[in-house]
């Protein structure tokens, strides 16, 4: 029997299920980590955002920090940025304002 494995995210832009081969496992730590922040571009959502990422530097080794942000808060990152994210980071921090 082959049975697809699926994780369920609560997505504003209707995207009900993501494939969990889509997904990296989660890492067990971010120390030593490349932490990916995607900032929706909402009121305040920068202010949060650097305000978590002080607390976790303070506590926590990450290595190297990319932050991004997206164009339009109505509108999905690029494509590009998803790659990018994707492809340097162990843990994507999303998040908003109000």
């Amino acid at each position: 029997m082959n049975e697809e494995m699926y994780t369920d995210v609560i997505s504003p832009a209707g995207i009900p299920r993501i494939p969990d081969e889509a997904l990296k496992p989660r890492p067990g730590t971010l120390e030593g980590a490349t932490l990916g922040i995607l900032e929706n571009n909402k009121e305040f959502s920068d202010w949060v955002l650097d305000r978590v990422l002080e607390r976790l530097q303070a506590s926590v080794g990450i290595r190297e920090v990319v932050q991004r942000r997206k164009h339009h808060l109505a509108q999905p990152a690029s494509p590009e940025i998803f790659e990018e994210l994707n492809a340097r980071c162990d843990a994507v921090l999303v998040g908003v304002g109000h």
